[in-house]
């Protein structure tokens, strides 16, 4: 993040004796660091006044400043000041003051701040009781894309400091804008009103101790340079800086190679709801870049900075409507955006971790500053710190877990749920939900630490110690129950962090997590799939009456597999050709079948019924088998040959005979209708007997 401008600070007066003339100290300073305590010796009020007009490339300023010395003489000593300075872009040209028509001789002078340069106007002693008004005019032209100078003013966009010095109610500040542009600020004090083609900015709430202090930043989105680039299916907008094209190339170059691995590393497809990428200063002078879901855009700086390209394009995924905190959303996608450059062959400058006991530190739990009400040390702290966290719970992680551990996170999964599902426990992650991922699928050690340490306040973490426990409890109840996941009334007290329910739930179950390890087991043993509607009652149970039904329906369900099994397999074994046709005419495959299909159907007792019953017939195979073979030989051995041939008369119309073939006997013939049961000749004699049926 690159720091807001500095504050200044006041001196004191000159001190002297009547018989010594002293010099004058600046009565209003910009240094680095936080604003001094305000001078009381000396009161100030400003109207500042910054016009940029619509075909001009500059920016015309005038402030107007009274200041009176308050601070009372002391016997033969007195205070006086002989000089003011106030503080203006550091490209500052033509800067003018006067005081009562007069000019006042002006110096510039440097600061800390490359953006900002010291005017100082010296005049003769300001005694006691005295005031003095002096009108200021300079104008700003801007410094070139990525100088050290933030200040730009340009075709269509401006960016310059608005400084504004004076004591509580008597400072304003205005910006006049053409109405075509868009305008930003590093503080929220400005009001606006439209006045034919242009709009009026106006701050009168000090923003500090010495005045109002604000950066801003104005922006004709139709003036600019654009460039369609196509990544895949998508379809992006480049808006530049009219003539930056080094920056258009840098960026389409990155969109071309990084928007790919973003999409694997998060492990999602692109979500879309972005359309253009636009070049502006206000990044650099608010101190964050953003995407804007509203306009569908996102705003990064000039700066040719790979990783804040891939930060921003990680909110697509990695946002606060799906990662609940602010250091949770920010550190995710800054670890997200630093590896792309990594694995883009690119180059980055991660932050380092901050000390966590800086006067600006606090829980990142607590870290939800929003724009208007931002500390430039206290943001350093939180984004440095949220990086810092993230990186250290999946910086170590290969590819593949870091995306299941990012994917989980951004989908909003429980880690009780099976991965990838978010049927059941679905919610937005927050650092609960976090550390359950970060431990469960990424298997990262000594993660609630990190969290203590950097993350959580002291109720947050006496919630540490019962989830380790809870924990514990869970993970043996999940060996018992193997394959399957543990109830659902178990998982959503687990993920809702509600271990005293959790508690409860597993004395519910008694036991059921064994009895459910003994179906799969006898599903195991038998060669067969647990029936679907067996396992869904045991993972969906979610109250007492459910659980109380597991404590019949699992014993039950292991029983019935086992007979189901013991059926299967006695009707698939060996069989000599006797015990075969005695299965055969029994269906003991077709009983099988039938128990098989009923069990799958979680009917268990039409399952049982189906078993036995299949067990029984392959029991009985061996001896109906004999029986019919018995029976069939027995039959077969009444009839040697029956031979009947119908006997052709001459003339007659129905003289034919018929041959019948019998797999016992071949030329057997049976009589013609009307021809007496006599033998024909060429036929042995039959006796005669009953009609066999021949089958």
């Amino acid at each position: 993040m690159t720091p807001l401008p500095a504050r200044r600070r006041r001196a004191a007066p000159t001190a002297a004796l009547p018989t010594v003339l002293g010099a004058g100290l600046v009565a209003a300073l910009l240094l680095a660091g936080p604003a001094a305590v305000a001078d009381e010796g000396l009161t100030e009020e400003s109207h500042s006044r910054y016009v940029l007009r619509a075909k001009d490339t500059e920016v015309r300023a005038t402030m107007t400043t009274t200041i009176g010395n308050v601070t009372p003489d002391r016997g033969l000593t007195y205070y006086y000041y002989t000089s003011y300075a106030v503080p203006v872009p550091a490209g500052a040209q033509d800067v003018r003051a006067t005081s009562g028509g007069a000019s006042l001789p002006v110096r510039l002078e440097g600061t800390d701040d490359p953006s900002t340069r010291y005017a100082v106007a010296t005049f003769a002693p300001l005694r006691y009781g005295s005031t003095r008004t002096i009108e200021w005019s300079f104008v700003v032209p801007g410094e070139p894309v990525r100088s050290e100078d933030y200040t730009r003013v340009g075709d269509g966009f401006a960016t310059f400091a608005t400084p504004g010095v004076g004591d509580a109610g008597r400072t304003t500040v205005e910006v006049v804008l053409p109405a075509s542009m868009t305008f930003d600020a590093t503080s929220d004090v400005f009001t606006h009103e439209r006045s034919g083609k242009t709009v009026t900015y106006t701050a009168t709430e000090n923003t500090d101790k010495d005045g109002i202090w604000a950066v801003v930043s104005a922006r004709d989105p139709k003036k600019a340079d654009e460039k369609a680039v196509e990544v895949g299916d998508t379809t992006l907008t480049l808006q530049s800086f009219p003539g930056d094209e080094r920056w258009t190339r840098f960026v389409a170059k990155r969109l071309t190679t990084g928007l790919p691995v973003l999409e694997d590393l998060v492990g999602r497809p692109w979500p879309g709801g972005l359309d253009t990428i636009r070049e502006d200063v206000s990044p650099k002078v608010l101190g964050y870049a953003w995407f804007d879901p509203d306009n569908d855009e996102i705003v990064i700086p000039e700066d040719l900075d790979e990783a804040t390209l891939y930060h921003e394009l990680g909110h697509a995924w990695l946002n606060p409507d799906r990662l609940k905190e602010r250091w949770l959303s920010e550190g995710m996608t800054e670890v997200v955006a630093h590896r792309v450059v990594a694995l883009t062959g690119g180059k980055s400058d991660p932050w380092d971790a901050p000390d966590r006991d800086a006067d600006v530190a606090v829980p990142l739990s607590a870290w939800d500053a929003r724009p208007g009400e931002l500390d430039e040390d206290a943001e350093a702290y939180g984004y440095a710190a949220s990086y810092t966290v993230v990186q250290k719970l999946l910086g170590n992680l290969d590819d593949d877990t870091f995306t299941a551990v990012v994917s989980a996170a951004q989908a909003g999964q429980s880690a009780y749920e099976r991965p990838g599902s978010t049927d059941e426990n679905w919610g937005r992650t927050d650092w609960r939900r976090f550390l359950d991922l970060v431990e469960t699928r990424g298997e990262v050690a000594g993660a609630p630490k990190v969290l203590r340490t950097w993350v959580l306040d002291a109720d947050q973490r006496s919630a540490l110690k019962p989830r380790a426990a809870a924990r514990d409890a869970y993970a043996a109840l999940d060996d018992a129950d193997g394959a399957w996941s543990p109830p659902l009334g178990l998982r959503t007290a687990m993920t809702d962090w509600e271990f005293g329910d959790a508690k409860d739930v597993r004395g519910a179950l008694d036991g059921a997590a064994q009895d459910a390890g003994a179906v799969q087991a006898a599903a195991e043993a038998a060669g067969l799939d647990v029936p679907a509607p067996v396992r869904a009652a045991y993972e969906g149970a979610s109250g007492a009456d459910d659980y109380a039904g597991l404590a019949t329906l699992l014993p039950r369900a292991a029983a019935v597999m086992t007979r189901v099994g013991e059926a299967g397999r006695a009707a698939a074994a060996d069989r000599d050709p006797v015990s075969g046709l005695g299965a055969l005419v029994l269906g003991v495959d077709r009983a099988s079948a039938r128990a098989q299909a009923d069990l799958a159907a979680g009917d268990l007792d039409a399952a049982a019924s189906r078993a036995d019953a299949a067990a029984g017939r392959a029991d009985a195979a061996p001896w109906v088998g004999a029986g019919l073979v018995v029976l069939v030989l027995g039959a077969a051995g009444g009839v040697a040959a029956l031979v009947v041939r119908r006997r052709r008369r001459a003339g007659s119309a129905a003289g034919a005979s018929v041959v019948v073939e019998d797999a016992l006997e071949e030329g057997v013939v049976l009589p013609a209708a009307g021809d007496p049961e006599v033998p024909r000749s060429g036929a042995d004699a039959v006796e005669p007997g009953p009609r066999q049926h021949l089958l």
